[in-house]
């Protein structure tokens, strides 16, 4: 890929990513996107062939970010519990800080874009993602740490609270702080611990 072809793909997928952040799926057409990005209409479908392969790609982009982020903040000599509240702080931060993401990651999770992704990435037996930090400490119980429950569990009572409190932060109803972040990291370790 030339680096003007990369760029303008960039363009594009920053450019969407906002779209798609403020105004969701279905009410960002591809003009408006490529209003947004600067660039012809039919510049989109040179780089995408659709406007989901686009949502895809913007999924892609965002969560190797996430992922890129969180393993470079989290210590890997660190186990147990120690790990997942670095791994729930570390991504607490990073979304309040990046709350455009936080928007389009909920979204592609609870449409029919991203089920399919989340399932495997984090809910199937037969594919669990052990590179996602998360699903990898919940996999290995943490050596008879957690309580014996199923992974979806584990995953809903950490991301849950996670999630509400971003979404609160973002309408101003909370102000997050490291104290609160903190707190909450804590609440759901309690919440899985044996």
């Amino acid at each position: 890929m030339s680096v003007a072809h990369k760029n303008k793909s960039d363009v594009i997928l920053n450019a969407a990513l906002k779209q798609f952040a403020e105004n969701g799926f279905h009410s960002s057409p591809v003009s408006q996107l490529a209003t947004r990005s600067g660039v012809a209409v039919g510049s989109i479908y040179r780089y995408f062939d659709d406007k989901e392969a686009l949502i895809h790609a913007v999924f892609s982009m965002v969560d190797d970010t996430l992922q890129k982020a969180i393993s470079e903040s989290v210590d890997p000599a660190l186990s147990g519990r120690d790990e997942f509240i670095q791994l729930v702080t570390s991504l607490t931060e990073y979304l309040n800080k990046h709350p455009q993401e936080f928007k389009f990651l909920e979204q592609y999770y609870s449409s029919p874009y991203g089920s399919d992704k989340k399932h495997a990435k984090f809910l199937s037996d037969d594919s669990v993602d052990l590179s996602n930090p998360f699903v990898n400490l919940f996999a290995g119980k943490t050596k008879g740490m957690l309580k014996d429950l199923p992974l979806s569990l584990y995953l809903a009572m950490t991301f849950g609270p996670i999630i509400f409190l971003l979404r609160d932060s973002l309408s101003g109803l909370v102000t997050l702080d490291d104290c609160l972040i903190q707190q909450t990291a804590e609440a759901c370790w309690n919440a899985i611990k044996a």
